[in-house]
């Protein structure tokens, strides 16, 4: 029980210190074409765009990705520890399409994406990922339901 309990800190506080990471803009990023107030407190998430995406340094690519793996870790830690909360929600989808593929393979099609779809750069790039590399390989969509003809989630 303690070692679960300890895994699950552990995790947040990685996840925490990927965030701390991927805030410090001024540290991995060239100049965002957005700029944040980082200090001014949220309403709700900013959304990563390409327009951002492409004048991030390398690193702050790999503190993003590495970020969603910890959320998807972290809940699946916790479902082992609490089944009644299993669900097939996005993050067990992101977990199942993106199974085997290495952060450098998604870095390389998310900059190929916007690379090569120019006019694209407002799309987020979490929906970027899920169309390209999460949903090509899942039978169902989220909850299991049958896929609608978009490419959302």
């Amino acid at each position: 029980m303690k070692t679960g309990i300890k895994n699950v800190v552990r995790h947040c506080f990685a996840l925490a210190l990927v965030v701390s990471l991927v805030g410090a803009g001024s540290v991995f990023a060239a100049d965002l074409p957005i700029q944040n107030d980082t200090g001014k407190t949220l309403q709700e998430m900013p959304v990563l765009t390409g327009a951002q995406w492409q004048v991030l340094q390398p690193d702050a690519k790999v503190a993003f990705i590495w970020g969603i793996g910890h959320v998807v870790t972290i809940e699946e830690n916790v479902i082992q520890k609490h089944p009644e909360l299993k669900r097939v929600g996005f993050t067990a989808k992101l977990a199942e399409g993106l199974k085997g593929v290495s952060m450098d393979t998604i870095i390389q099609r998310v900059d190929g994406f916007y690379r090569d779809h120019p006019e694209d750069g407002d799309l987020p790039v979490l929906g970027v990922i899920w169309a390209q590399l999460v949903r090509p390989n899942l039978k169902a969509g989220i909850a299991d339901r049958p896929f609608a003809s978009s490419t959302g989630p």
